[in-house]
């Protein structure tokens, strides 16, 4: 990313100045210290707690300090009911409905200019998790979002695919999925590798929740009606 030339200086100021702007908050912190003291991160809680922000931010904040080389972002693709066969378009324009939700948070961390040069240059790529099989990715922080629509063995796919000096982050909220209950495995998965050398978990709670106060509420009396309903 350092690159030699001007414009690849010029781009990673830019970010370095845009991150010192960010103020995390305390639980926001935590996650990034969890992270930064473990090879693979699980996270979960609700909507809207800054689970996706916080994954870019330290993504963002490890490039520009020369600790990884690369960003990979990845989501599963279960949620579509359809393969990206069926999807029109290249391949570019099947996966973009997955990879807004990262790019709108970039943007946001860095400007719409920098964060297309990162795609650009491959220096951040989104990687469909159907696809992983056979990648080995060294020296990057990998980030699976959604990951409670995730199957146990496409968790699996993608933890090993984790190679030389990089960490993993697994985050979703296991209360929202779009798959068979029966189907959701993140909670499992989490429950398997616990005790793991390595292995670290950081919960975000309603507390936590940045956007509209309105959603704490919402959030809340949701959680109460899936326990009440066992749904």
């Amino acid at each position: 990313m350092a690159g030699n030339n001007r414009k690849g200086v010029s781009l990673k100021t830019k970010i370095i100045n845009s991150l010192k702007k960010v103020q995390l908050r305390r639980s926001q912190e935590n996650y990034v210290r969890t992270v930064e003291n473990n090879e693979i991160v699980f996270c979960h809680g609700p909507a809207g707690t800054s689970k996706t922000f916080t994954a870019c931010y330290l993504g963002l904040k490890m490039l520009s300090s020369g600790e990884i080389d690369k960003i990979i972002l990845c989501k599963p693709l279960e949620e579509s009911g359809k393969s990206l066969g069926f999807i029109p378009g290249g391949m570019d324009e099947k996966i973009a409905p997955w990879v807004k939700s990262y790019k709108s948070n970039i943007e946001k961390i860095i400007g719409v200019e920098e964060c297309e040069a990162l795609f650009e240059k491959k220096v951040i790529s989104f990687e469909p998790l159907a696809f992983m099989r056979g990648d080995t990715f060294d020296n990057a922080l990998m980030v699976l979002d959604e990951a409670q629509n995730a199957e146990m063995k496409s968790l699996m796919l993608f933890i090993t695919r984790m190679g030389k000096e990089s960490k993993c982050i697994v985050a979703g909220d296991i209360n929202q999925y779009d798959i068979k209950e029966n189907k959701v495995s993140l909670p499992k998965f989490m429950e398997i590798i616990e005790g793991v050398k390595g292995v670290g978990k950081h919960e975000f709670t309603e507390d936590d929740i940045v956007r509209a106060k309105i959603l704490k509420d919402i959030v809340k009396k949701y959680d109460r009606w899936k326990y009440n309903t066992g749904k």
